[in-house]
């Protein structure tokens, strides 16, 4: 190993104890020499030796089941993964609707030493989790955005009040003038942004936003009956959601409620996905590159691990808009050739 690396043989030792002496450029080119050969150190006896488990929890704010249907959550995760996978790391997730039964959860897998560091993914005001993994200085990352900003740790988020400003003007300037905003939860900093910046944008042009935002949960009955309250007072022109999987439900219950996306009512989103990409019509969205949240986010929680001295910052990944079908009109005399409801 060492002769097909041109290195000592402490020097490898070094870099499988990863070693803070050996340099980044180093350890990877090591550590692709390792996978060529097929070589695997035995990790139980380097985790004795290094007292890291080289692993890293990702905390989920949604129950599992959410998770698992979230693309979001799936796309952060591979981007984490990839991440870590380069540096010789490997993730554990954690998720829980209650905080008490979380905030258990991660303690018993700090003092059990099964994680070296947390990737939070989520932002919420008086986030006990993140409280206590400051007070005992634990390393951790958040993928959104510093609410208090204390500088307490490293976030990585996108400008959720710009993005949001940015396709609400979208809409307007398509022609689009009464905009309905659906939202399943207004705890967290990401939706909170993303009321904000949807409700400058109208007041910007002179319209109200009061009315303007309907809460509802995640669930097809919920969603149903908010779009029943919306229609009930004539047909809006748009209706955008916060989340790619509530626009699912919203284009379901749309389709069984024989409107017709875009000719009745448009439809737009925020997480550009196979969900919102194959969706029939495919969605308008605004893209918000989750995978490349997740793959900074990764860097930083290992660079933290490595130096925990380093200077924490906010790192903002931008968005852009993808156009699709769902905010595309036809003319009157266009036609597909197919019979519509």
């Amino acid at each position: 190993m060492a002769k097909a690396a041109g290195v000592s043989p402490s020097t490898v030792s070094r870099v499988v104890k990863d070693h803070q002496g050996i340099s980044m450029d180093t350890k990877r080119r090591i550590r692709k020499i390792m996978d060529s050969m097929g070589y695997s150190p035995n990790i139980a006896a380097r985790n004795l030796v290094t007292n890291r488990s080289f692993t890293i929890g990702l905390i989920i704010k949604s129950a599992v089941h959410e998770a698992v249907l979230n693309p979001f959550f799936a796309e952060v995760n591979y981007g984490v993964s990839e991440a870590c996978r380069k540096e010789g790391f490997s993730t554990l997730m954690t998720s829980a609707n209650d905080d008490e039964d979380l905030f258990g959860e991660i303690k018993d897998m700090i003092n059990s030493r099964q994680v070296d560091g947390f990737i939070l993914l989520y932002s919420k005001e008086g986030d006990p989790v993140a409280k206590y993994l400051t007070e005992i200085n634990f390393p951790y990352v958040v993928i959104g955005k510093d609410i208090s900003n204390s500088q307490d740790a490293i976030y990585v988020d996108n400008d959720n009040v710009y993005a949001s400003h940015m396709i609400t003007d979208y809409l307007l300037d398509e022609g689009y003038s009464d905009i309905r905003m659906i939202t399943d939860n207004d705890i967290f900093a990401v939706a909170k942004d993303r009321i904000k910046g949807f409700s400058r944008a109208l007041e910007k042009r002179g319209v109200s936003p009061e009315g303007r935002i309907l809460k509802c949960r995640n669930d097809s009955n919920s969603v149903r009956k908010v779009l029943e309250e919306i229609f009930s007072g004539g047909s809006p022109d748009v209706i955008l959601t916060l989340d790619g999987v509530v626009n699912a439900r919203v284009v379901s219950e749309l389709y069984q409620g024989g409107y017709r996306i875009p000719e009745d009512v448009a439809t737009v989103t925020f997480n550009d996905s196979p969900l919102t990409e194959f969706a029939s019509p495919p969605q308008t969205t605004v893209d918000i590159f989750p995978g490349e949240l997740g793959r900074e986010a990764g860097n930083e929680i290992i660079d933290l691990i490595r130096n925990p001295d380093k200077l924490k910052k906010n790192i903002i990944i931008p968005t852009s808009i993808i156009e699709r079908q769902s905010t595309k009109r036809r003319m009157p005399d266009e036609s597909d050739g197919m019979e519509r409801v």
